[in-house]
């Protein structure tokens, strides 16, 4: 067996065990969505439930490509010089599922700006990198062979998780800058924004590392392990970070609620002069 060979298998059999491990964090996260947020409207729970029957599928895909791989095909190490139905319909699902949340981060952004040519803009990005993904996975399933991939494709790939990145890096940007912008100058409120700023940049940074990642150990190994298993967990990871975003509603509803210590101190000096003013008038009453 070819060390390609070993690095495909061994790439895939690495990273069903990592992506299980996601779906299950996913799957918690979807439940817990449909539990807390029942009035959210109706697409954006479609888009949810969609993230993760694509997900479950495409665990399904790894599972069965490693089964082909590893098992139907144990005295055929030739099959892995070739790529499966499976591993297309993987990287379908991947390309689905980051169109989806950057295309419902985008649309945030236009809601923040209220300026439709920085909503067109943002959603080109995410355009593209969806147009170059589908380019790959189609160009990749015609010619099947790995090494041809390699050879012929390798703009493509490139291209598609440079896209990728960048996309998440102008999001994460714009939602700080926008958010910022919100700032009123009262404490709680401003708090809350900056939470929200964080969760911006942590989730548009997860994501765009990831991607980056993937780009420098293609361009520098071609399908090698590392390669393989984040390229498993990236779809996974786009929509582990969306449904963090949505619950952190509940969070920043919670510290809206929770007063502040100059808050505290006014309600008890209210207390207290409500008090003395009750003892005023008992004692007036009691002299009448």
């Amino acid at each position: 067996m070819a060390a390609s060979e070993v690095n495909i298998l061994a790439g895939s059999i690495v990273g069903i065990p990592l992506t299980a491990l996601c779906f299950g964090v996913l799957t918690v996260q979807t439940s817990t969505y449909y539990n807390a947020f029942p009035n959210d409207a109706r697409p954006l729970k479609l888009a949810v439930g969609l993230l993760w029957v694509l997900q479950a599928f495409q665990l399904a895909c790894c599972t069965q490509s490693v089964y082909r791989w590893s098992v139907a095909n144990y005295n055929n190490p030739s099959v892995l010089d070739h790529g499966t139905w499976e591993s297309a319909m993987r990287l379908i699902n991947n390309v689905c599922s980051s169109l989806t949340v950057q295309t419902f981060f985008a649309y945030r952004v236009y809601s923040l700006s209220a300026n439709i040519y920085i909503g067109v803009l943002v959603q080109a990005l995410v355009l593209l990198q969806f147009g170059f993904g589908t380019a790959f996975i189609v160009k990749a399933y015609v010619n099947g062979d790995f090494k041809v991939i390699v050879k012929e494709c390798t703009w493509l790939i490139v291209s598609w998780h440079a896209m990728q990145a960048t996309a998440d890096i102008v999001i994460a940007t714009c939602m700080s800058l926008l958010l910022r912008h919100r700032r009123t100058g009262f404490q709680k409120t401003d708090s809350v924004i900056n939470r929200m700023v964080l969760y911006s940049i942590s989730t548009g940074l997860i994501t765009s590392v990831l991607a980056c990642s993937l780009l420098a150990v293609f361009v520098t190994h071609g399908f090698h392990v590392p390669d393989l298993t984040l390229a498993m967990l990236l779809g996974m990871c786009y929509c582990i970070t969306m449904l963090a975003n949505l619950h952190m509603r509940t969070r920043l509803r919670a510290r809206l609620a929770t007063p502040t210590p100059l808050e505290l101190i006014g309600s008890i000096k209210k207390r207290m002069g409500q008090n003395a003013g009750d003892h005023r008038n008992r004692g007036s009453r009691l002299r009448g």
